[in-house]
């Protein structure tokens, strides 16, 4: 009904920049291995406070089964983007250093959508879905010259007089950050271009002050690059845009990468030792800290009332955080069974909070109906009166209605594990083609109660175990088969709205 009035008002108003005008702001902040428990109101014992989150928590609505479209990084980022199960095109996890852009020219995606209808469109932060990179005679060097999942590429294959194309062939106008903190090359991409004269630099001797990950090998960055630089320097940018763009008539649809807590962990000095959970939950804290100075911005921009941002994260948490289990006390998947990377709940069940006042998403109210992050970008359509045609958003559904009145509007969904392990969801139930993922420890095993492996085909009722702890496949073959079709119908059709 809101969305129906609006239409209907702008309407009488009757003319596009009125429209337009009276659209509201929309803001992505999507966290990188947030987990679901590293969020302090959705987790009890949590060692880690994270009031930020918390009080838009409050002030807005959230979801105790939202999703990411795959338990990895790039798959998710591709999905919510386009509206498109990634695995439509994405046949593998995560993608490496100079891989090329992932989002096809002719592919619509959320902020191409919407600058037909007068946003102006801006991505701050990491970018992990490829870039169109510069190599020197257009061609990309052998693997010989270039590596594979540890860089050496050199200055001297590529020519950086020529574009960078990414975020900005995508739809978005403007761009600020890093394909990720851990790949090269090691400086900042400003739109189409670096924005230092870059140096043949080594990644391999970043430091961090907290737990490092992996980081690829040596490529091009800006001279003296240090890790600490990266979350700061892009919450001014996002800042920033908020400020400058809060003073124009047109509205602006602005996605806020984070490039936190994934690793490096790179904890500056005031935010050591803010937490319970070692480096890595002052990191998270840090997160926060860049969450609410965003926030923050909105606030006094005068516009939150109409601004809609949706909080999330890209998937589960890190492999390492299962260990702060036993060292710290700290779950940074809740009571969820699995991590990043896994088809279990803990992989990609995560965190997600929407605000906008003026569209009734307000009153810190718990959504329980479960959702795709998949689904963005048919609620975004539907607010600004997008129409979805053939062949754009096949796999998006407009969730509005869950977020106003707990709704129920997804039947089934599908997502994956790192290794492209599917998982199918039919109301409460879960259905697990490979498993949840590789066998796990036998101490996290024995504090978590799981009662069986499950390296096969296994099956779950979230509504009585919702931990996972128990496969009841041998106990439902007919439900377990019913399920196992439908995944197979889906896989093989062109698209799915329902």
């Amino acid at each position: 009904m809101f969305k129906q009035n609006f239409i209907m008002l702008a309407i009488a108003i009757g003319t596009v920049g009125a429209l337009a005008e009276s659209l509201p702001n929309i803001i992505i902040v999507l966290a990188d291995d947030l987990g679901y428990g590293d969020v302090s109101f959705l987790n009890k014992d949590s060692k880690v406070i994270t009031p930020h989150m918390d009080t838009l928590a409050k002030e807005g609505v959230w979801a105790t089964d939202a999703h990411s479209p795959s338990a990895i990084c790039s798959p998710s980022r591709y999905a919510m983007l386009t509206g498109r199960y990634a695995w439509r095109k994405m046949k593998s996890g995560r993608l490496s250093p100079w891989d090329s852009l992932s989002i096809d020219a002719n592919r619509v995606t959320i902020p191409s959508m919407l600058k037909t209808k007068g946003y102006h469109t801006a991505c701050i932060g990491k970018w992990h879905l490829g870039y169109n990179w510069p190599w020197k005679g257009g061609q990309r060097p052998p693997k010989e010259i270039i590596g594979s999942n540890t860089s050496t590429a050199k200055n001297e294959v590529f020519d950086w007089t020529q574009p960078i194309e990414g975020p900005t062939s995508t739809g978005f106008d403007y761009y600020f950050g890093v394909d990720c903190p851990n790949f090269p090359p090691f400086a900042f991409i400003q739109n189409t271009k670096l924005t230092c004269d870059p140096v043949d630099f080594n990644g391999k001797a970043l430091k961090s002050k907290g737990p490092r990950g992996y980081i690829h090998g040596v490529g091009p960055g800006e001279e003296g690059w240090n890790l600490e630089r990266i979350l700061p320097k892009i919450t001014e940018q996002a800042v920033t845009y908020i400020n400058e763009k809060s003073s124009k008539s047109e509205p602006y649809f602005l996605y806020f990468s984070l490039t936190a807590p994934h690793t490096p962990a790179a904890v500056t000095k005031s935010f050591s030792g803010k937490s319970d959970a070692g480096s890595y939950g002052d990191w998270v804290v840090q997160t926060d800290d860049a969450i609410g100075q965003v926030i923050d911005a909105i606030k006094s921009s005068g516009e939150f009332d109409n601004t809609l941002i949706i909080l999330s994260s890209d998937n589960g948490p890190e492999a390492f955080t299962r260990d702060l289990i036993q060292s710290h006390s700290h779950r940074s998947a809740g009571y969820l069974r699995g991590i990043k990377g896994d088809a279990w709940e803990g992989g990609h069940r995560v965190p997600f909070i929407a605000s906008w006042p003026n569209g009734n998403l307000k009153g810190g109210r718990s959504i329980d109906a479960f959702f795709s992050l998949t689904d963005l970008f048919a609620t975004i359509a539907g607010i600004v009166d997008h129409p979805l045609n053939e062949g754009v958003a096949e796999d998006s559904l407009d969730i509005l209605p869950s977020l106003l009145n707990d709704t129920k509007v997804r039947d089934e969904m599908i997502y994956h594990s790192g290794r492209q392990a599917y998982g199918f969801r039919q109301g409460d139930w879960a259905y697990l083609r490979k498993g949840g993922s590789k066998p796990e420890p036998d101490w996290y095993q024995e504090i978590n109660g799981i009662q069986n492996a499950d390296e096969g085909k296994a099956l779950y009722d979230l509504s009585e175990d919702r931990g996972q702890t128990h496969n009841v496949v041998t106990q439902y073959p007919e439900r377990a088969k019913r399920m196992a079709d439908r995944l197979t119908e889906i896989e093989k059709s062109k698209a799915t709205r329902n």
